[in-house]
C-alpha cells in the first residue's frame, strides 16, 4: 500500500475530527517552536548574566522569560497529546465497530479462505497499528519535523559559514529514511499475516485441546507454533536493526557536524561563548527531531502495513442488500429449479437438483455422508449464492428478497450446535425477531425437551452455559438449540441432524414436539437415523449430489431401490 493510497483510505475514518487534529496540530507546532526558542535564550543568559559585563539586573526577568517558555511549550504539548489521543481512541472504536459489522455480513465463501485467527488479528491487533499514525505518530512528525527546519534555520541565521555542511548532511538523512521505508514495509508486511498465523494457531490449541492431548500431538503443535513465532522474531529483527542502523547512522553524521562546529568555531570564528552555547545547543538539539524523522519511518511501516490488512477487510463484499425486496411473512413453498453448485471449482456437490416443499410439509432429506444433504440447507439459507438454477420461496426468487427478511423466516439446528457465553435464557431468545415472557419462554423450554434439566439448574434460566457450551452435556446442548429455533416462530423450520446427541427417551419426547410443531410450519429434516423421519410427508434421498429418490416411507420401501438398502445397512 502507498503513502497516497494509505491516507485516502484513513481520510474517511479521521474526517469528523479534522478540527481536533488541526488544533492538535498548532498545538504542537506552537510549542515546537517555543522550544526551539531555548538555545538563544541560554545563549542571552550566558552572554547578559555571565559574561564580562554581567547585568544581575536582568536575572529575574530571565529567569521567568525561560520558565514561561518551558511551561507554555509543556502545556501546549500535553494539550495536543491529550487531544490526538481522544481521536486516537474515537478511530480505533470506530474501526473496530466497522469491521465487526463487516465480519457479520461477509459471506461464507470468505469466512471458508480465511482463518478465524487471522481475522481476529486485524480486528484486535493490525487496528491499533493505525491508530498511532492517527495521532502520536502524526503528531511526533509534525515536532521533528517543525523543529529540524526551525533549528536549520535559526542555525543558518546564527552563522551560514558554520551550517553549511547541513546541506550535505539532511539529503543523506532523506536517502537513509527512503531506503529503510522499502525493507520495514516488507517486514512489518510479514509480521502482520505471522501475527494472524499465531492468533489461529493458539485458537486451534485452545478449541481443541482434548484432541490435541487424547492423540498425543503436542510436540508436533508446539513445533509448529516454534515455527510462527520464529518467524515474527526474524522480521521484527529486521524492522528492529533496520530502524537502529539509521538512526546510529544520524548520530554518526550529525556528531561529526558537532565536532566540525568545535573545532571550526574554536580556530576561525570569533563567537562569544553565549553564541557558542546557543548554536552548539541548537546544533546538539537537531539531533533527536532528525532521529526521530527517521525512526518514525518503522511504525509508520507498521501502520501502512496494517492499513492494507484492515482497509482491505473492510472492503470485501458484504451481504448487502438494501435495495431488495423486503418480506414480513411467507407462506413456506420452497422450489429448487434445477439446481447446481460446487465448493471446489469442477467438483459438483449438487447436480441440477430440483424439487417443490409445499407449505407446512414435513420433508426429510437422507443419505450418505457427501451425498448434498447439507448443502442443499447452506443454499436455501442463503449462506452460498453462486450456483446455478433458481431457488424459489412462494414462487419468487430468494435473490431478489432482502437477505435480513428473509433469513427472519427461517429457524435452523445446525448439525454443529454452537451457544453463546451467557446465560440459558439468553441463548433460547437469542436474535432481534425473538421476545418471549416468562411462561413462552418455559412452554419453548419443555417443546424442546430442557426444561427437565433446566429447572434442576441452580440458577435456572440464568445459568451461563459456558465457551460454546463447554459447562453443558451435548445432549443439553441440542436441547437448548433445538428451543432457540422453536422460540423464532418462523414459517421455516430447519433441523439438520438435530437429534442425533439426544438419548432415546429424550429423542421420542423431542420427536413428539416436532410433530406437534409442524403442524404449522413447513419443516424440513436431515437426519442419519432413518427412524427419526419415517413419519415425513415427503422422503428425499440424495447420493453423490443427485436426488435419485423421493416418496413416502412405504413408498420407498416398496420401490426397494437405494432408500430400502440404507434401512438395512443401518438396522442390520
Amino acid at each position: 500500500m502507498t503513502y497516497k493510497k494509505f491516507l485516502l483510505n484513513l481520510y474517511p475514518q479521521i474526517r469528523k475530527h479534522l478540527g481536533k487534529l488541526i488544533l492538535t496540530s498548532v498545538l504542537m507546532i506552537s510549542s515546537t517552536l517555543l522550544e526551539s526558542a531555548i538555545p538563544e535564550i541560554t545563549g542571552q543568559i550566558v552572554d547578559k548574566l555571565f559574561g564580562e559585563t554581567r547585568d544581575g539586573s536582568n536575572a529575574i526577568l530571565f529567569s521567568i522569560g525561560l520558565f514561561l517558555v518551558i511551561l507554555t511549550s509543556s502545556i501546549f504539548a500535553i494539550s495536543s497529546t491529550a487531544i490526538s489521543s481522544w481521536v486516537a481512541n474515537i478511530v480505533v472504536m470506530n474501526l473496530r465497530e466497522q469491521m465487526f459489522h463487516t465480519l457479520l455480513r461477509l459471506p461464507k465463501t470468505y469466512l471458508d479462505r480465511n482463518s478465524s485467527g487471522s481475522i481476529m488479528s486485524k480486528i484486535i491487533y493490525d487496528v491499533e497499528q493505525i491508530a498511532g499514525a492517527a495521532s502520536t505518530l502524526w503528531l511526533d512528525f509534525i515536532k521533528a519535523l517543525v523543529m529540524v527546519i526551525a533549528l536549520s534555520i535559526y542555525l543558518f541565521y546564527k552563522s551560514w559559514e558554520l551550517s553549511i555542511g547541513l546541506i550535505v548532511i539532511l539529503p543523506l538523512i532523506y536517502y537513509a529514511v527512503y531506503i529503510s521505508a522499502i525493507r520495514m514495509r516488507r517486514s512489518s508486511k510479514n509480521v502482520q499475516a505471522s501475527m494472524g498465523q499465531m492468533t489461529h494457531k493458539l485458537k486451534e490449541n485452545i478449541n481443541g485441546n482434548m484432541i490435541i492431548k487424547v492423540f498425543n500431538a503436542k510436540n508436533q503443535e508446539s513445533d509448529k507454533f516454534f515455527e510462527i513465532i520464529k518467524n515474527i522474531r526474524q522480521q521484527k529483527f529486521k524492522v528492529d536493526i533496520t530502524s537502529t542502523l539509521n538512526s546510529n547512522l544520524i548520530n554518526i553524521l550529525l556528531g561529526i557536524g558537532l565536532s566540525a562546529v568545535v573545532y571550526l568555531a574554536s580556530l576561525f570564528f570569533k563567537l562569544t561563548a553565549g553564541e557558542f552555547l546557543s548554536y552548539f545547543t541548537a546544533l546538539a538539539m537537531l539531533i533527536k527531531p532528525a532521529k526521530n524523522l527517521v525512526n518514525i519511518n518503522k511504525p509508520l511501516q507498521n501502520a501502512m502495513a496494517a492499513g492494507e490488512s484492515v482497509f482491505g477487510f473492510l472492503n470485501e463484499k458484504i451481504e448487502t442488500e438494501i435495495d431488495k425486496r423486503v418480506v414480513k411473512k411467507i407462506k413456506g413453498e420452497i422450489t429448487f429449479k434445477n439446481v447446481s453448485f460446487s465448493y471446489v471449482k469442477n467438483v459438483q456437490t449438487l447436480k441440477n437438483f430440483s424439487f417443490k416443499i409445499s407449505p407446512g410439509e414435513k420433508v426429510a432429506i437422507v443419505g450418505p455422508t457427501g451425498s448434498g444433504k447439507t448443502t442443499i440447507i447452506e443454499l436455501l439459507t442463503r449462506m452460498y449464492e453462486s450456483y446455478e438454477g433458481k431457488i424459489l420461496i412462494d414462487g419468487e426468487d430468494i435473490k431478489s428478497i432482502n437477505i435480513d427478511t428473509f433469513r427472519s423466516n427461517i429457524s435452523l439446528v445446525d448439525q454443529n450446535i454452537y451457544l453463546f457465553n451467557e446465560s440459558i435464557k439468553e441463548n433460547i431468545t437469542f436474535g432481534s425477531d425473538i421476545n418471549l415472557n416468562t411462561n413462552e419462554l418455559q412452554e419453548v423450554a419443555k417443546i424442546s425437551g430442557s426444561d427437565e434439566f433446566i429447572n434442576k439448574l441452580s440458577n435456572k434460566y440464568d445459568e451461563i452455559v459456558g465457551e460454546d457450551g463447554s459447562l453443558l452435556s451435548g445432549g443439553q446442548k441440542q436441547r437448548i438449540a433445538i428451543a432457540r429455533a422453536v422460540a423464532k416462530k418462523s414459517p421455516i423450520l430447519i433441523l439438520d441432524e438435530a437429534t442425533s446427541a439426544l438419548d432415546a427417551t429424550t429423542e421420542k419426547f423431542v420427536q413428539q414436539a416436532i410433530n406437534e410443531i409442524s403442524k404449522t410450519r413447513t419443516l424440513i429434516i436431515i437426519a442419519h437415523r432413518l427412524s427419526t423421519i419415517q413419519n415425513a410427508d415427503v422422503i428425499v434421498v440424495m447420493n453423490n449430489g443427485d436426488m435419485i429418490e423421493s416418496g413416502t416411507h412405504k413408498e420407498l420401501i416398496a420401490k426397494d431401490g437405494f432408500y430400502k438398502n440404507l434401512i438395512k445397512d443401518q438396522f442390520s
